[in-house]
């Protein structure tokens, strides 16, 4: 039965998989046209906001009471202020001003209620923090300046290298995988199946600055190298983050929607990778 059951989730997981995919590639592909770009924003604006409310869930499991409805609503101005800032450079200090009001709301909303009041304010800042300011980054590095190459290039690359990683390691971790990785955390995990997914992630990188300049998108060998081998740790320290967080407040899955768990389990990895690949378009 338990077998059955793995094999049921598996094959939800690869249509919701293959559903999503295919609904994100229409968006990118048109994300230049006037309305697709307000679907993509609105797009990562819910998944911030979901994530946040995911994140706020898991600290509920642990007897903390964060201002959830306060977190879910300032970080998804965080990530719209941040647009708003690409989009129109007069406004470009609008994503920090965001951030330290939000900051300073998450004090106010104590002051009523002081019990626990370090351990909930550090809570939900670093909630806010953790899912707006990569979902931020992923809109910067679809819409870069002007002058630089296409940002759905950019965007595909983060997110097809880091997820191969995944995908790496979960097939070497399948066919040869002996040693344990971070047994407190993901049990099946193992250290094969990590370096497996590193392997991975350097050889796509590699394959992207092949394929890139048949198409005007250059990426050098070097640059395609080491920007690899970075999303390969980066990664999987992401997708154990994740995991730690979930293992501490003892919950399987971040939320439950069918074929993925929740946004937390989908976004991970590109929680901690996105960043890596921002700072690199922003130095071009």
């Amino acid at each position: 039965m338990l077998k059955f059951n793995r094999k049921n989730e598996f094959y939800n997981r690869l249509w919701v998989s293959a559903i999503a995919i295919s609904i994100v590639s229409f968006l990118v592909v048109f994300a230049y046209h006037p309305w697709a770009n307000v679907l993509l924003v609105l797009t990562i604006g819910i998944l911030t906001g979901v994530g946040v409310w995911e994140y706020a869930q898991l600290a509920k499991a642990k007897g903390i009471q964060p201002a959830t409805s306060l977190m879910i609503g300032v970080a998804v101005l965080e990530v719209l202020a941040f647009y708003i800032s690409l989009a129109y450079p007069q406004w470009s200090k609008l994503a920090l001003m965001i951030i330290v009001l939000g900051f300073i709301s998450f004090f106010i909303v104590h002051f009523r209620k002081p019990e626990n009041a370090l351990l909930n304010v550090a809570v939900e800042f670093f909630g806010v923090c953790y899912l707006a300011i990569p979902f931020s980054f992923i809109l910067a590095i679809l819409y870069p300046r002007p002058e630089l190459a296409d940002g759905r290039w950019w965007l595909c690359y983060l997110i097809a290298v880091t997820k191969i990683t995944d995908v790496g390691a979960y097939i070497v971790g399948k066919l040869v995988g002996k040693h344990p990785l971070a047994p407190h955390l993901s049990p099946r995990k193992t250290v094969e199946g990590a370096i497996g997914g590193f392997c991975f992630a350097v050889a796509l990188s590699l394959v992207f600055c092949v394929i890139g300049r048949t198409v005007g998108w250059n990426l050098s060998f070097w640059d395609a190298a080491w920007l690899g081998m970075i999303i390969g740790i980066l990664g999987q320290i992401g997708d154990l983050a994740e995991s730690l967080l979930k293992r501490d407040a003892s919950v399987k899955d971040s939320n439950r929607i069918p074929g993925i768990g929740g946004v937390l389990d989908l976004l991970d990895s590109v929680l901690f990778t996105s960043p890596v690949v921002y700072f690199f378009v922003r130095s071009l």
